[in-house]
């Protein structure tokens, strides 16, 4: 039990302790405002006031935690030996704020201040202080706790901390189930059409001969999906996309017969997800109507969520989950490059800066993304592998999850995606080596 004494309770300190202490070193945590109460409790006590005690561990707070408003603040970062770290304090246990430091990162305090956006409106990573800093590719919420428990356990032999081991969660968006399949005479001579137009030929052969039954849809790869990941031991999560086609969103009718059959037979191994389309994001109730589909089709509530186009804008996008039930969403990383966005390795709860208060939402931030390899960091399947490797090692380094982010029809081996099907096998075997590595369970 950690003890810790505050000067007034604020949810952004409670916040802060328990991410650091229950969620990433699962040690409990007990608060106290009354000094004399605290001089008594037993265990490891933290001294988290302005005022300076004995026999604790004291820690002048920076600040932030105790406001209830969203100001201009950009850290200052320095070393902490080999790690960047910010908000510094003095006469402390610690050369700098590591709970409010965290909140900065976690909270995405810097997301909701001004600054540049896409041409889709999302937060550019080249403005976070990770990337600035040279940090987006370490998880360095989970480095900063792992040697702050060190410091605790040196200062009281008596303490002791557990770390969580590796973990590793594939995930596949299904923004399109079928290239060419199951889509109608209408919508394949109007796509064909476009594609003579357009002089590629090699795509009319193409839907023709799948078509016709003489080769399988490129996009039909969910078999080779189970299979590589159930070799391994590991059970992907499935985001379906399910509005209707348009500028953004190319899904097919969510009632066509097919795609409801592919829906349900996965759902019957493996857990699937919302994929809120691009329109959701700008149509009041778009997104609850996709929603309450997917229930339609697997017949149980669907409890996870990965915006289509990682369309993030906080705290707006969360606060529409959490009205339609939604318990974890998969969204928290960048599209341009791999590393971590929150800059932590492991599943959060979301708190919202404007209302000042945690949810019951879990955010479980990914690492890579195949179209980032690809198409943002033009990387060659090799080097994308190499990324990726360096990445888990660092994940399973601090007991991190890994969750990977791949799109079923990146995985057809096939055009300007072919030798990429290795990269994604690859990636599984390395992480089943870490869990044996790191002496883990599979979950």
């Amino acid at each position: 039990m950690i003890q810790v004494l505050i000067q007034n309770s604020a949810p952004r300190v409670e916040y802060a302790f328990r991410l650091v202490f229950e969620t990433l070193l699962h040690c409990p945590v007990a608060f106290f405002a009354d000094q004399a109460l605290f001089a008594r409790a037993e265990g490891v006590k933290i001294n988290y006031t302005d005022d300076y005690f004995s026999g604790c561990l004291n820690l002048n707070p920076h600040g932030l935690l105790s406001e209830n408003t969203i100001d201009d603040v950009h850290p200052l970062v320095f070393k902490w030996d080999d790690l960047p770290v910010f908000f510094n304090v003095e006469n402390s246990f610690l050369p700098f704020d590591i709970f409010a430091a965290t909140f900065y990162l976690t909270a995405r305090y810097e997301e909701y201040l001004p600054g540049k956006r896409d041409d889709k409106g999302r937060f550019r990573s080249e403005g976070s202080v990770a990337f600035k800093n040279g940090f987006l590719e370490k998880p360095l919420v989970n480095l900063w706790v792992r040697k702050m428990a060190k410091v605790i356990e040196d200062i009281n032999p008596e303490s002791h901390f557990d770390f969580s081991g590796f973990s590793y969660l594939p995930t596949i968006d299904v923004d399109n189930a079928w290239a060419y399949k199951h889509k109608g005479p209408v919508r394949n001579v109007l796509s064909a059409m476009r594609d003579l137009a357009a002089g590629r030929i090699a795509n009319l052969v193409e839907r023709f001969r799948v078509l016709m039954h003489l080769k399988p849809d490129p996009y039909d790869t969910y078999s080779y999906i189970r299979k590589i990941n159930r070799e391994q031991g590991f059970k992907p999560i499935f985001f379906f996309l399910l509005n209707k086609a348009g500028a953004h969103d190319r899904s097919m009718w969510w009632r066509n017969p097919f795609l409801r059959k592919l829906i349900k037979s996965i759902s019957q191994n493996y857990e699937v997800g919302i994929h809120p389309s691009y329109q959701s994001n700008f149509v009041r109730g778009q997104l609850t109507s996709e929603v309450l589909r997917l229930q339609t089709i697997v017949k149980h509530r669907v409890k996870f969520s990965r915006q289509h186009y990682l369309m993030l804008k906080l705290p707006e996008t969360y606060r529409v989950l959490c009205e339609n039930n939604i318990e974890a969403d998969f969204t928290m990383g960048y599209a341009d490059r791999a590393g971590y966005r929150a800059s932590i390795a492991t599943p959060f709860q979301f708190f919202d800066l404007k209302r000042n208060n945690a949810t019951e939402l879990t955010i479980y931030p990914f690492v890579v993304m195949d179209v980032t390899l690809k198409h943002y960091c033009r990387l060659t399947p090799k080097a994308a592998l190499t990324k990726i490797e360096q990445l888990m090692d660092e994940t399973a380094g601090c007991g991190g999850t890994f969750i990977s982010l791949w799109h079923n029809e990146t995985l057809r081996d096939s055009g300007s995606w072919a030798g990429w099907r290795v990269v994604y096998q690859k990636m599984t075997e390395k992480a089943a080596a870490l869990y044996d590595e790191h002496s883990t369970t599979k979950k």
